[in-house]
Parts: structure tokens; sequence; C-alpha cells
């Protein structure tokens, strides 16, 4: 399976680069957890939690402007991407970017700040984000593929994150906060090649396509953290109306997958499955709920081992039979396509070290992931909207082609706030907090020294309820 993928991959992101950003061999897996710490330096952004979210991402770096929705061309989303150097993105113009290629970021030290989008927000059509370097930001984007561009079908995803197998390149530090990702023909977003130190937060996985034009004829695949991907955290997300892989880890190191909510799963809730080397899960306070596509499964948590021999400590969930107690966690647990339960050798009596601790009742934080997931500024479009009514009410259903639940919504494109300077902050916040508007250097200064920079507090701000600046 491992060879198949990274041939394909190869094809759709060029053999050359791809022999340039990985070693030809991945490192060895440990047999026990790797040693993690606390990192030092502040949260990428306040309240940020998960493996590598003390990244320092575009802090301090210029301020780039997407001033148009063409695919390329100066001020396109693809033109300031990879422009080289420490740098935050911010948007003036909303509405849908057709794609003509998959959208590679290969340049580190990047935020891309889609809160500032105006109008309907941002949305990415025909193809998918692959990022490829380290020390990466992106919120609120939504990253919609569909059927209909020039992407291979097996590759078709909308996310993903490609490590270095070892070497220093590839992805690690990536924070994707608040991602709205639906429509794929292969997963919906992946792991690979040893990506590590890696967060998914508060993101919506939705509506994964199934008999599209994959090869495999049915694939409406979720979430892949695999081939050596390491220190992944999911956590606050909602993923709804998926076949299968919700999520797939496989033959990887540390990760937690933690309060979320899965709902309306096809054939398969998640899987574990290790293959040359061994896992070790914290799967705490997630939600699982069925829908109208769901199949009768033996349990929720598939465990397949071959040569590996994946360890999970299971807190807190809650599905079909499990409660919320240590004893039914392992209810929702099997080996195989059985209802065997996972013995000792399966099972973890505390957590592996990882930055999240908590173990709340999903029952708490079902309608918070409901309400905020996904990309909600400057507003939730009609897609993740339909979505999360459906979770609600236990409607909807596995697609295969975005027409059935009908299609791409129109996207405003808005006035964007005014920024004299063009430093990224909208002039009336600069006011309000006794900036200059017509200073551009201020931007880049932390006028309360909280080490945020002064731009970094206004895409805070941007992120909060209710706080818009025209």
């Amino acid at each position: 399976m491992s060879a198949l993928l990274i041939v394909a991959w190869c094809g759709t992101i060029g053999l050359s680069l791809v022999r340039n950003l990985v070693a030809e061999k991945p490192p060895p897996n440990p047999s026990t957890p790797r040693t993690w710490r606390e990192p030092s330096g502040l949260p990428v952004f306040p309240g940020a939690t998960g493996f590598g979210t003390r990244t320092v991402a575009g802090r301090g770096g210029k301020v780039l402007w997407v001033t148009t929705l063409e695919d390329q061309g100066p001020g396109s989303l693809r033109s300031v991407l990879n422009s080289p150097g420490p740098r935050t993105i911010v948007f003036r113009v909303g509405g849908i970017i057709e794609l003509e290629s998959e959208l590679q970021i290969w340049e580190p030290f990047v935020t891309v700040a889609g809160q500032t989008a105006p109008g309907g927000g941002i949305c990415l059509k025909h193809a998918g984000l692959v990022i490829l370097t380290h020390d990466v930001l992106v919120q609120h984007l939504r990253v919609r593929p569909g059927r209909e561009g020039s992407v291979k079908p097996d590759t078709n995803d909308a996310l993903q994150v490609l490590g270095g197998n070892g070497k220093p390149t590839g992805a690690h530090r990536v924070v994707l906060d608040h991602i709205s990702a639906s429509w794929s023909e292969d997963e919906l977003s992946s792991t690979w090649f040893g990506a590590h130190d890696i967060t998914f937060s508060h993101c919506i996985f939705s509506e994964a396509l199934n008999r599209s034009r994959h090869s495999k004829h049915t694939h409406s695949a979720g979430l892949l953290l695999g081939n050596h991907s390491y220190n992944v955290t999911v956590h606050h997300c909602l993923l709804a109306h998926i076949g299968f892989r919700n999520p797939l880890i496989s033959d990887g190191g540390t990760h937690e997958f933690s309060h979320n909510v899965i709902y309306n799963w096809g054939e398969i809730p998640a899987e574990i499955l290790d293959q040359d080397s061994n896992s070790f899960l914290n799967f705490k306070g997630n939600l699982f709920k069925r829908g109208p596509s769901s199949r009768s499964t033996p349990q929720e948590i598939v465990i397949h081992a071959t040569r590996g021999r994946p360890r999970l400590y299971l807190a807190g969930n809650r599905g079909l039979r499990g409660g919320l107690t240590a004893a039914t966690d392992w209810e929702m647990a099997s080996v195989g396509w059985t209802t065997n339960a996972p013995g000792t050798e399966y099972r973890a009596s505390t957590p592996f070290p990882s930055p999240s601790s908590a173990e709340p009742d999903p029952s708490r934080f079902f309608e918070s992931v409901l309400s905020c997931a996904g990309a909600t500024r400057p507003a939730r479009d009609q897609v993740d909207q339909r979505i999360v009514a459906e979770v609600r009410d236990g409607r909807g259903r596995i697609i295969d082609h975005p027409s059935e639940v009908g299609g791409y919504p129109r996207l405003e494109s808005g006035i964007p706030y005014a920024d004299t300077d063009g430093d990224g902050m909208a002039d009336s916040w600069e006011k309000e907090r006794g900036l200059n508007p017509s200073d551009p250097n201020d931007s880049s200064q932390d006028s309360n020294q909280d080490g945020y920079t002064n731009l970094e507090e206004f895409l805070h701000a941007l992120t909060r309820e209710g706080v818009k600046w025209p």
C-alpha cells in the first residue's frame, strides 16, 4: 500500500521534487513512544493546543495581499504562498478560487489568515492544498476540490501534509485551524512521508465523494495519518458523511485524537492499522453518532496489526456500546472484523506523552464542536450550515457528486476593511488601540508586550465571535 501511494503522489507533485523532499527510506520507528516535552515559546495563537502549535508561523514577517481570485499571476494566492521569508497572507477579496493544479506551499514560516477575507470568505475549488514545509498556520479556509479538475483522482485530496522521512525538509510544526474540507476523491486529509508535529483543530471534514473517478470505484475516505507520520493531533473536529478512515492511523508514532464528533460513517468508523511499526494513540472524549449511511459494524474502533503492535489509551469516548468509564471504553474496540475485545497488549493504562491531557465528557462539547468547527470567518457557507444541521437532526448521506447537495454555493466578494498603510490591520482597529493607520511598521511591533505582534492581535480579534472591522 505504501509503495503504491508514494508512486501516486510522485506523479502528482513531481518525481524530482519528491526526491529532493524525502529521504530514500523512512527512519526506523521506535518500539516505544518517542520522548516528548512541552516546547518553549508561545502558542501560535491564544488557546492553541496540540503537537506543533508552538510554531512562530509568519510572525514578524512581511504582509502580502491576495487581491485576485485568479489561479496565477500578481496578487494570486499561489504567487504569495511561496514568496520567501516569514510572511502573513491577508485577503482583499472573497470568493471561489478555481485552481488549475494543487496549491503547494514550499516556503516555510507562513500564516494564511483566511479570516481576513471579505464577503463570504475563500474557497479552493478543483484541487487541494499541499503543505511540504515547516512552520505553517492556515486558518478559516474552505477546500472543496470536487471531481471536475485536472488533478488525478487517486491523489485528489483536499489537504495533504507531506514530511521528509527524517530529512529536515518537509512538513513539521504545521497547524490547520478552522478548515472546512469536503468533496475530495481520495482522502479529505492525509499526513505522509514522516510528517510530524501537526495539529488539525476545529475543522469540518465532510462528504468525501464515494463513487467518483477514483480507481477503487468507491472511495469516500476521511483522514489518513500514515507512512511514519508522528506527533499528530486532531481535536474538536467534526467528521460527517464519510465512508471510512474516520480516521485511519497507520504505521505511525504517537498521535492524539480527542474531543471529535464522528457522524454517519459508512463502512468503518475509526481504524488503526499497523503493518510494519507501532502506533501509540491517545483516543479521548470522542462521540460517535450513527446516521442514515452507517452500516452495522463490529465496533467503533477497529484494530488491525501484523508485524506492528499498536497501543491505545481510551478514555471518555461515547458510542453505540460504550459509556464513559475505563471498562466500557474498551467495549467500543475490536481486533479485526470481529467482536473480539483487544487484549492487554493493546491497552495503555495511562496517556502517552502529548500536549493535551483533559478527559471531558463528550456530551459537554458536542454543541461546541457543531457551533464552532470549520471556516466560520467571515461566515459559514451554506455547505457547512447544512452539514451541521444534518448532524444535529440525524439526516444526510454519503454522496457521489457535489451536485447531489446543491453544488458550490456562491460566495460574495465583499468589501475589504480599510487598510491605509497596507500592514494587514484595519484602520479602525488601529485607531481604537492607539496605533497609527499610516505607519506600515507597527504591524510587527508588540504594543502590549505579550509576545504576539500587533498584526497577530488583530488576526486573533477577527476570529472572536461578533468582531468585525468593515
